[in-house]
């Protein structure tokens, strides 16, 4: 069999150089990668881009919590994070407990990171962050930078405590930025 052959594909007959160009479209949406962990290398998602032709990019990662109390580990713990989003990044860390409803994620200025500007979306791009849990998913909405008005210094906590309960168990996170 050639591969100009036709096969049958539902209703609608093609050939098959087209069922595989489709294949290969549909493996390349769902391919886009993403590593998590202290220090992100954003996956690029090849499927959403702009005219301009610049792909979106996007970083994930999990906060995990203690057991018992079920707190985060705060700044300087293992729930921090330098996400690096090309030639941006967001500095970030979640702190306080599931049991008292005080979690919240605030602004982080690391050492050897840039002093008073924990957030800087890339060049050309507008960025948002989801959090979930098992109660739910906060949605920051599109960011303006800086964050809070002035400076985007640690500390700034930018998803206050107060209806941003995520639950007894871990939560993610997702950075998605667009192109602009």
């Amino acid at each position: 069999m050639d591969v100009d052959d036709h096969v049958e594909l539902g209703s609608d007959t093609h050939t098959r150089r087209e069922a595989l160009r489709k294949a290969a479209a549909i493996g390349a949406t769902v391919g886009a990668a993403s590593i998590t962990g202290i220090s992100i290398v954003p996956g690029v998602a090849q499927a959403a881009s702009s005219a301009s032709g610049m792909p979106q990019i996007t970083a994930n990662g999990t906060a995990t919590k203690t057991p018992g109390l079920k707190c985060f580990s705060g700044a300087g713990g293992d729930d921090q994070f330098e996400v690096s989003l090309g030639d941006g990044w967001w500095h970030f860390y979640f702190q306080g407990c599931a049991f008292s409803n005080s979690e919240s994620v605030i602004l982080a200025d690391p050492p050897g990171g840039p002093s008073d500007n924990a957030y800087q979306p890339p060049t050309g791009y507008q960025c948002r962050m989801l959090v979930t849990g098992t109660s739910g998913t906060y949605d920051t909405g599109w960011v303006a930078d800086p964050i809070n008005g002035i400076a985007d210094t640690g500390g700034v906590v930018f998803i206050g405590p107060g209806g941003t309960f995520w639950g007894l168990g871990n939560v993610t996170w997702q950075i998605t930025c667009d192109p602009i």
